[in-house]
């Protein structure tokens, strides 16, 4: 009998967390594809090698990001902000509460949308991107729909 109410108990704690879940995400409104690309700088391809720089009282982390590739602003990367012979960047603002979809873990690979980190950051984030909108999960659609947007072919471009 005690079990069939722990079973019970846990499949509606299951229950309100997804509910919970599907609200959050309801409440996160998320811009236009060409809205994201238009107003960030670089847009690349990379894979979490090390989350760092945890802030606990932001709930907020910086990771180093291994490059594949390159969408848009690879010529607005200085090579003061390249790690590691080149192929790695410093990228901030994961946790940020103004982006819906920004968690990410060791492993993860992702569409990034980015911005140099402003100077008001301070000089500790000097050689820093800071996410600019939402993370994109790498799809073959994915990758097709931002790469048009980078190459202005608005017709692909949020739908």
């Amino acid at each position: 009998m005690g079990s069939q109410r722990t079973a019970r108990a846990g499949r509606t704690a299951l229950l309100l967390a997804g509910l919970l879940v599907a609200l959050c995400a309801a409440s996160c409104p998320e811009k236009d594809l060409e809205d994201r690309e238009e107003e960030a700088n670089i847009v690349l391809t990379g894979t979490v090698d090390e989350i760092i720089n945890m802030d606990p009282v932001h709930n907020t982390y910086s990771c180093k990001v291994r490059v594949w590739r390159y969408l848009k602003g690879k010529s607005s990367v200085k090579h003061e902000i390249l790690l590691d012979g080149g192929n790695k960047l410093m990228i901030g603002g994961f946790g940020n509460p103004g982006i819906c979809d920004n968690q990410v873990a060791t492993g993860d690979t992702r569409i990034f949308f980015l911005n140099p980190a402003p100077e008001s950051m301070g000089p500790e984030h000097k050689n820093e991107l800071m996410l600019n909108s939402s993370l994109m999960r790498i799809t073959l659609r994915n990758l097709e729909d931002v790469e048009h947007c980078v190459e202005g072919k608005q017709p692909m471009c949020g739908e």
